[in-house]
């Protein structure tokens, strides 16, 4: 199993926002991440906070495309 794979299976790291919810950041959030307008109300009500789990690898790009857009967000390993 590579790093990739165990940091995957186990969540291991997360994607923090920082900023609290506002049109452009669920609008860039809807973009990025993808998120479907049913699912908005629910990652609204987790912002600031963590907006997704996994591999470091998966989450790198996501990261810079929401900070290309203006979010303020970091990746953060689990329970650090």
């Amino acid at each position: 199993m590579t790093d990739a794979q165990r940091e995957r299976a186990e969540k291991t790291w997360e994607l923090v926002v920082h900023d609290a919810p506002s049109r452009e950041v669920l609008a860039a959030l809807r973009r990025v991440l993808r998120v479907k307008r049913s699912e908005l109300e629910r990652v609204s009500g987790a912002l600031p906070g963590v907006v997704r789990r996994g591999a470091r690898a998966d989450l790198e790009d996501l990261e810079a495309r929401l900070r290309a857009s203006g979010v303020r967000c970091e990746l953060r390993r689990r329970g650090v």
